[in-house]
């Protein structure tokens, strides 16, 4: 049978001990001596098992509490499967190298450690390492009666210290090298009633995360599963240390452990043909589930072992067979049972146990059916029901779950629901709650984000809020750029530029991507085509400076090619160019007034007419324009119209154009005297 050994406390034994029956392994606790809480602890129990290390008579009450020294030494620790060890505590104390656990030492010397004023000039001490300061401070404060000597000459042993990043290292490095394998586990990250965390313990846990990571070895934090069941749910004491496990959050600990540590390292044993894996191991773990009526799990992992090669066919087909009897069982269990007249336990255990067994739509009938409203059940318990359906390919009852979960505000569904929803074809955000939407759109991955949007038909700038961070808006515009073109995407970055309020775009990620739009409009091969790019990315970021330069150069070349097609009178090469004029941002008038000139010439008055007329508005006080548009309307025989453009003509006439004065004036007279 798989053997597990548990280095730690009560966190992590208490799981182990219930959970040996569920999923069919035993605990290999020979010479094991108790509970342990520091690296340097654990690294000692560790040694002590093998044989490595020994404990003085003196100090073992100091160690151990619930085994006799004797006894513990003469037994021998066959290497267990599996050790899961616990890091929980960054104080060590020791007393002439030996490591001791804090609590034997409080309850052993209570009477001294209960004056708090004293405790606290004793561990500076015992941590400032000046033996004899130390030795003079109890000689002066704990030496009245022979007890008080007696406990000061082993206080007087003791040295504190804390855990270092180089000593977790080391000690990390020596229980990979003494151990065969190990899950790590850390302290939970408990929250005091008035919401924040132990101070300490929250750093402690980090480092030790941090560190097993940079190791390379697997690690088990509690403190997302705490979240999920609850904190009032998942720790007994709430008052008083936060550090005692629920019942419930045990089991729920320990079905991870099965699920992410050792069925899979049972099963790649199988994989890699290790033969007690499947003769001794594997069985008793698949009949313990079994009869613990944990079907639909035991079924997907058999059929992956046999998609995977392993010879389970027969083992698969027995385990199938007594599902469909517990299936036919529980049916005609809940057959007779009033939905209505359950309790909230009851209802809580029949979700869970059709969930076990497989049968995810009698999980749902259940979990709809709650009062006041549906699936008004402990979050642990939808997240168990969502996670197995899904696992199971059930997908339209885990988006069910799921849902009701995202509902709820919890969070870590939000990402999984998003993916479903895309995956199912559905429209999600319709099914949400109001005011909920904005929320959870932030807090999914921004390409779901995006998708969840398109299958909404809502505008793709929700997918960026003032929340949104720049490497968030780099990934969702990058994503709409290469699917959608850079005008989707350039809308977007203007919508998250006006949620910072300003005009400009300056985080590096993002003037990356402006860049890399302008490269990419440059290089398309119509000029319009450039144009129209080039004003996405200024829509994006007006202040955009390579952007802008572009736009100018542009312009410049615009404006050089109308000048020399209007010299060469090619009317034709004009005309093709005033839709790339037209998109500009800035006006190019000359190129209405060559037009003009050039259908003037061809005696096309009215065509000429109305040109002039686009360049006047743009070049009001060009004298020249009000002459071709005064002599145009004078040959279309528009009358008023010659008689206001000669005036305006009259009006701009300096000496250098006393002659187109005296004409304008002449036009003026002629009109009115034929009116």
């Amino acid at each position: 049978m798989f053997t597990i050994t548990p280095i730690g406390s009560c966190r992590i034994t208490t799981p182990l001990r219930r959970g040996q029956f569920v999923h069919g392994f035993n605990l290999n606790m020979e010479r094991c001596y108790g509970y342990c809480h520091s690296p340097a602890e654990a690294v000692q129990m560790a040694r002590f098992m093998q044989g490595a290390a020994d404990i003085p008579h003196d100090v073992w009450p100091l160690v151990s509490r619930a085994q006799d020294l004797s006894a513990v030494s003469a037994n021998t620790h066959e290497a267990s499967d599996l050790y899961v060890v616990e890091l929980a505590s960054a104080k060590e104390v020791t007393v002439d190298g030996v490591s001791i656990q804090l609590n034997y030492l409080n309850a052993t010397f209570s009477e001294f450690f209960a004056d708090t004023t004293r405790a606290q000039s004793f561990w500076a001490l015992a941590e400032s390492g000046d033996r004899a300061e130390q030795l003079a401070f109890l000689d002066q404060h704990w030496a009245a009666t022979p007890q008080q000597q007696e406990d000061a000459r082993m206080l007087g042993k003791m040295r504190l210290k804390f855990v270092t990043r180089d000593s977790l290292q080391r000690d990390i490095k020596t229980l990979t090298e003494i151990l065969p394998d190990v899950l790590f586990v850390s302290h939970v990250d408990a929250r005091k009633e008035d919401g924040r965390p132990i101070g300490s313990r929250s750093r402690f846990i980090e480092m030790v995360s941090e560190e097993v990571t940079l190791a390379g070895c697997k690690f088990f934090n509690p403190t997302d599963l705490m979240d999920v069941f609850g904190q009032s749910a998942a720790i007994e004491d709430e008052s008083a240390g936060l550090a005692h496990f629920t019942d419930a959050f045990a089991s729920g600990i320990m079905d991870q452990w099965m699920g992410k540590v050792i069925a899979p390292k049972t099963d790649a044993s199988i994989r890699n043909g290790v033969s007690n894996a499947m003769e001794i191991h594997f069985p008793t773990q698949i009949a313990a589930a079994c009869d613990n009526g944990r079907f639909a799990q035991t079924i997907m992992r058999l059929h992956e072992l046999s998609n995977d090669g392993a010879k389970v066919d027969g083992l698969l087909s027995d385990v199938m067979q007594a599902q469909q009897r517990a299936i036919e069982a529980f049916r005609t269990k809940i057959a007779g049972v009033a939905h209505d007249g359950l309790t909230e336990e009851d209802r809580e255990a029949l979700v869970l146990e059709a969930c076990e067994i497989g049968v995810f739509k009698e999980a749902l009938t259940l979990a709809e059916s709650t009062a006041p409203q549906p699936f008004e059940l402990p979050v642990h318990v939808l997240v168990r029901v969502a996670d197995m359906a899904a696992t199971s390919g059930d997908l339209g009852t885990a988006f069910a779950f799921y849902l009701a979960l995202a509902r709820r505000g919890h969070q870590p569904a939000f990402d999984v629901l998003a993916k479903l929803a895309v995956t199912l074809d559905l429209d999600l955000l319709t099914r949400l709650e109001t005011g909920q939407r904005a929320s959870f759109l932030s807090h999914v991955t921004p390409a779901t984000r995006v998708q969840l949007l398109q299958l909404n038909d809502a505008a793709l700038t929700e997918a960026v809020s003032p929340e949104t961070t720049p490497e968030e808006a780099e990934e969702i515009v990058r994503d709409l750029s290469a699917t959608h073109g850079i005008g989707y995407a350039a809308e977007v970055l203007a919508a998250w530029r006006e949620h910072q309020g300003t005009d400009r775009v300056t985080h590096a990620v993002l003037v990356s991507v402006l860049d890399s739009w302008v490269a990419t409009a440059l290089s398309f091969e119509e000029r319009l085509d450039r144009i129209h790019g080039l004003h996405a990315v200024l829509f994006a970021a007006p202040r955009h400076q390579p952007s802008r330069i572009a736009m100018q150069d542009i312009r410049k070349e615009l404006a050089l090619l109308i000048r020399a097609a209007g010299k060469a009178g090619d009317i034709d090469l004009l005309d093709s160019l005033s839709s790339e004029a037209a998109a500009l941002s800035q006006d190019l008038p000359e190129l209405d007034l060559w037009r003009a000139r050039l259908r003037f010439a061809r005696g096309e008055y009215m065509t000429a007419l109305q040109l002039g007329k686009s360049a006047a508005a743009l070049l009001p006080e060009t004298i020249n324009v009000w002459v071709l548009l005064m002599r145009a309307a004078t040959k279309a025989q528009q009358t008023s119209e010659a008689i206001e453009f000669a005036r305006n003509v009259i009006g701009l006439a300096c000496p250098k154009t006393e002659a187109l004065k005296s004409e304008a004036e002449t036009i003026v007279q002629t009109h009115l005297v034929g009116t």
